[in-house]
């Protein structure tokens, strides 16, 4: 599996293009390593830090022009990709992931369930489908989508399908501007240090965290991005994780993910099969 985390163009019809050209480039060098997936960070296509009106014109339908072309190089080079971009169905608006898998056709289209903040909730309607779980490369991978990867009763909800994997999209900043104009006065959470490997070792998960690095410059000010992606195995050590140089590099991680090599736990315990609290898998109404 590969993870980009890259800094790019935002908020504009040229910077689709110009990041659509860059995912053709990192597919390509991907491929060459092997890989048979590579993920890209939350609504790649035109930047996270847009607004309503940047929404409005740059969101495609599940099957536009941006997601035709992911499929064409999913396809040239033969392995899947996760795509995040903005989507649009009729007069509604979705933070969505669209998973092409390696023959170019897509095997699932997910809108977040769980926004964050008001800005999101400005832009998007909350999907209301629970994250999918699909197979590739004969493994079946969930998916989550960044402030979607803080909430546990996801992961076993995931686990419970049969996920062996889950990919997490992301653009967590740190201080970042609030939708009345102020800056948030603590910085984001960096999940990578407690939530994502609690939740890889308690649900005996690889959890692959693909963040943005770098800013983008948009009107209501400048969004400095983590860079704190990387791959965790099941017993929650990273099996390779962004340093503090990678934030100043566009760069691709990579690492081998395989359930069957998995240990158990422990000689006797074993979280998913002991676990007695059984969930009850309906989406509440949006607050």
């Amino acid at each position: 599996m590969a993870l980009y985390q890259g800094q790019g163009p935002v908020g504009s019809r040229e910077a689709v293009k110009e990041n659509l050209e860059r995912l053709a480039e990192v597919t390509a060098l991907a491929a060459d390593y092997g890989c048979q997936v590579v993920v890209f960070p939350e609504k790649y296509t035109t930047g996270y830090a847009i607004g309503p009106r940047e929404c409005r014109e740059l969101a495609e339908h599940r099957e536009g022009p941006s997601i035709e072309r992911a499929r064409l190089v999913a396809k040239e080079h033969g392995l899947a990709v996760v795509l995040p971009y903005p989507e649009r169905d009729g007069s509604a608006f979705y933070d969505s992931i669209s998973v092409i898998a390696s023959d170019g056709l897509v095997a699932a289209n997910y809108r977040k369930t769980h926004l964050y903040g008001a800005a999101e909730r400005r832009n998007y309607s909350f999907g209301q489908d629970l994250p999918p779980v699909v197979a590739l490369n004969g493994i079946k991978v969930g998916v989550l989508n960044c402030y979607e990867c803080e909430f546990p009763p996801l992961y076993q909800y995931l686990a419970e399908q049969g996920a062996k994997i889950v990919i997490g999209p992301t653009a967590a900043d740190g201080h970042f501007r609030l939708a009345d104009g102020t800056m948030s006065q603590v910085p984001y959470q960096d999940a990578t240090r407690h939530i994502i490997p609690a939740m890889a070792s308690i649900w005996r998960l690889f959890i692959a965290y693909a963040n943005r690095r770098g800013w983008e410059q948009v009107p209501a000010g400048a969004w400095q991005y983590q860079g704190n992606s990387g791959i965790w195995a099941p017993d929650g050590q990273p099996l390779i994780a962004a340093t503090a140089e990678d934030r100043h590099h566009d760069c691709l991680l990579i690492a081998d993910c395989l359930p069957a090599a998995v240990p158990p736990f422990s000689p006797e315990g074993h979280h998913p099969t002991d676990n007695r609290l059984t969930l009850h898998p309906v989406l509440r109404p949006a607050r």
